[in-house]
């Protein structure tokens, strides 16, 4: 996960993160925008159905800023050459990073009448969490560096960008996505009641919307390639071959599609 390279590429993109002042500064950036999202989910405590209706905006606002992410590319490119990753990071991807992990961590503070019994609860609960685990594990093997593709550097700069097909790829396109959705999931069973439940299945929004422009941006850059991709993968859930997705994913075998 914080493979050296992937970490000098990134630097390389955010010279900011080598001065220790700049450092805190955009801590202090994200902390106002933690503490933001935080205000806006104590709204939960106004009604039983508060916490769907502010994890539904949330969700709505990363879908937004996943869409605006995606169509001003090639602006930030044009006007700040090498450098546009540099304001990417801050006017998008941080505020980006920050409502998704919001929807990703609310469910884990929504309470309410317990919906299964509790062994059931935790054991489906340990699962999911490992599903998000084992996930985030077989993406850095297949050489996606959350430093640097899940930060979005290639999207930027995209002629710098390796496409990944094989391994767990070849049975999700977007397995990111998937292990956030198994871990929100895996967090609201430990709450175990219905509202975190429906909350954890509304960051399907931005997580299936963001995977739809991806789908679309790659077919925009490699064509018949992707194309042929999606047409013998999933895009979030391996449907197609589970059982084998399944052998991938606990047992490491060498199995693609």
């Amino acid at each position: 996960m914080f493979d050296p390279e992937a970490i000098r590429i990134f630097l390389e993109k955010v010279p900011d993160l080598r001065n220790p002042w700049k450092v805190l500064l955009t801590l202090g950036y994200l902390l106002l925008l933690c503490l933001a999202c935080v205000a806006f989910f104590l709204l939960g405590r106004l009604a039983w159905y508060v916490p769907l209706l502010t994890q539904f905006a949330m969700a709505v606002v990363t879908t937004v800023i996943s869409w605006v992410h995606f169509k001003v590319v090639d602006h930030y490119r044009d006007r700040y050459g090498s450098m546009a990753y540099r304001h990417y990071f801050y006017h998008l991807m941080l505020p980006y990073l920050v409502t998704w992990y919001a929807c990703f961590f609310h469910p884990l503070f929504i309470a309410g009448p317990a919906l299964l019994p509790a062994w059931l609860a935790m054991g489906l609960a340990v699962f999911f969490l490992l599903m998000f685990i084992l996930t985030n594990i077989h993406i850095e093997r297949a050489g996606f560096h959350m430093v640097t593709h899940g930060m979005d550097v290639f999207t930027v700069f995209t002629d710098e960008a390796t496409l990944v097909y094989s391994k767990i790829y070849g049975f999700v396109r977007h397995p990111l996505y998937l292990s956030l959705t198994c871990g929100c999931i895996g967090l609201a069973l430990l709450r175990n009641n219905g509202i975190a439940l429906l909350a954890s299945l509304l960051q399907l929004i931005p997580a299936l919307a963001a995977g739809a422009w991806e789908d679309r941006e790659l077919i925009a850059r490699v064509g018949e390639e992707h194309r042929a991709n999606i047409r013998r993968t999933a895009a979030l859930f391996p449907y197609r071959r589970l059982w084998a997705f399944l052998k991938l994913m606990f047992f490491m075998t060498k199995e693609s599609a």
